[in-house]
């Protein structure tokens, strides 16, 4: 029974771990394809901070190509920035505090803008730490500490 749990697990994971390591790719498929931006839309609507940032980037007015399957604007890029930073995207709080810098379809703020510069260091800080350091900053940010 636990075999067949198990390999339901995988078979189920399986496709979300491949996109996982492809989104970039996925994002750059849904410039033209609407089956890749309905893709890129589920793992994003499934909390995936990678795939919110790269649906953000794609509605992004400032970042133009090709694309054909989306309409530029800054409330749709702004809410999937929102969404993967709250995911905890560092690349996302970066591009957020641009936005709020430079007054990017919203008012200039530049104290936000701060909020979101200093949360990506924050990130980037955790994500480049030896494995010690990282336990103990993981522990400052959810109240777990190591004994």
């Amino acid at each position: 029974m636990l075999r067949c749990v198990i390999l339901l697990l995988v078979v189920g994971l399986w496709p979300l771990a491949a996109l996982a390591q492809d989104l970039e790719s996925l994002r750059n498929q849904a410039e033209q394809d609407p089956a890749a931006l309905a893709r890129l839309q589920q793992a994003a609507s499934a909390r995936d901070a990678k795939a919110a940032f790269y649906l953000g980037t794609l509605y992004s007015p400032l970042i133009t190509r090709q694309e054909s399957t989306v309409v530029k604007g800054w409330p749709e890029t702004l809410h999937w920035y929102r969404q993967a930073a709250r995911l905890g995207c560092a690349r996302a709080d970066f591009d957020l505090g641009l936005v709020y810098e430079e007054g990017l379809g919203v008012a200039k703020n530049t104290q936000r803008a701060r909020k979101y510069f200093s949360r990506m260091a924050a990130i980037a800080r955790t994500e480049t730490a030896s494995p010690s350091s990282a336990s103990s900053a993981l522990g400052r940010y959810t109240g777990i500490h190591k004994d």
